[in-house]
């Protein structure tokens, strides 16, 4: 299968007052066209930074790219100069970002800031692009588009916020789509509302997405595959079935014992993980879990384990698997 994105061993830091933060480290991840991948950990480990490193939008200072490779469509995007860059987002790459209401500008109408992406990326007349402002505001659910174009984001709800913010991302019809948190402000209906949305408009468009979220119910029913992140490094991927069903490391086994399931017995408890994640101002030379791990041994925190292959697009990092085969 064609590869849309693919990256390779990316590492990102950040330079601050107290030493240098790894947030990114040794990153790889591969999105073929029209599949919808997700990112998953606790906060802080690194996924909204990774979706940041694709778009080129790591501030610098204090933030550097320190190594890897970002190919997009077999071009790295890591070597185009910023203008090329510029043509790249919103064109061909979308992202929603967290919070709709600090990402939409308060003081212009919502039509204008859909159909400035059109402005810039393609050549229509004003009425062209009214009239596809207006439609993909219609695609999103809001009702009374043509009066909705001229109001401000204090006249929308939480939830229509963000819809226009999915507007402005695929105004364009990008390849790919960054979700980063796209539901995090919104009520469990309002959540279920949006999802439904994105998938259809993935369905007319073909679009590959990146989910970052931190909500595996999400993930489930949205995704087809999932890489987990613990430490700014993915410690699993795999296809959702698999992950769900057979976890292989055990910081997954542990974020799936600590959320509540439909199968489950009535009584059963919620295992929380203990301890608390890395500190990457200073991260561990070996396994990042190491510490909160109830299966650690000696080499666990002296050295990196490899990534072992389970099955057909599942693996993971864990030196339990090194120990297994020599038994």
């Amino acid at each position: 299968m064609n590869k849309l994105l693919e990256i390779k061993n990316l590492s990102v830091s950040f330079h601050t007052y107290l030493g240098k933060v790894e947030a990114v480290r040794d990153f790889s991840l591969t999105i073929h066209p029209g599949e919808t991948v997700a990112l998953v950990g606790e906060s802080g480990c690194g996924k909204s930074v990774a979706a940041q490193s694709i778009m080129r939008l790591i501030p610098s200072p204090p933030g550097k790219i320190e190594c890897g490779e970002i190919l997009f469509e077999d071009q790295d995007l890591l070597k185009k100069k910023n203008k090329e860059m510029d043509r790249i987002r919103g064109s061909k790459i979308g992202m929603i970002f967290q919070d709709p209401m600090t990402s939409l500008n308060p003081t212009m109408k919502i039509g204008k800031q859909i159909i400035e992406m059109l402005k810039k990326h393609q050549r229509l007349s004003k009425h062209e692009m009214y009239r596809r402002a207006v439609e993909m505001l219609g695609w999103m659910g809001i009702s009374n588009p043509e009066k909705r174009f001229y109001q401000y984001p204090h006249e929308f709800s939480g939830g229509m916020r963000q819809r226009v913010m999915i507007s402005i991302a695929l105004i364009c019809e990008p390849k790919l789509l960054i979700a980063d948190e796209p539901t995090t402000s919104l009520d469990v209906t309002l959540q279920a509302q949006i999802l439904d949305l994105m998938k259809q408009i993935q369905s007319k468009l073909q679009t590959s997405i990146i989910l970052i979220t931190h909500d595996l119910g999400i993930v489930a029913g949205m995704c087809d595959r999932v890489a987990v992140m613990y430490g700014g490094q993915i410690i699993e991927s795999g296809p959702i079935g698999k992950i769900f069903k057979a976890p292989s490391h055990p910081y997954t086994k542990g974020l799936l014992s600590s959320i509540p399931r439909l199968d489950w017995e009535k009584n059963k408890k919620l295992i929380p993980i203990g301890g608390t994640p890395p500190n990457l101002l200073n991260p561990p030379k070996g396994c990042a879990f190491c510490a909160r791990c109830d299966h650690s041994m000696q080499i666990c925190a002296k050295k990196s384990p490899p990534m072992t292959h389970v099955e057909k697009n599942h693996y993971y990092s864990c030196w339990l698997s090194e120990k297994e085969k020599s038994l």
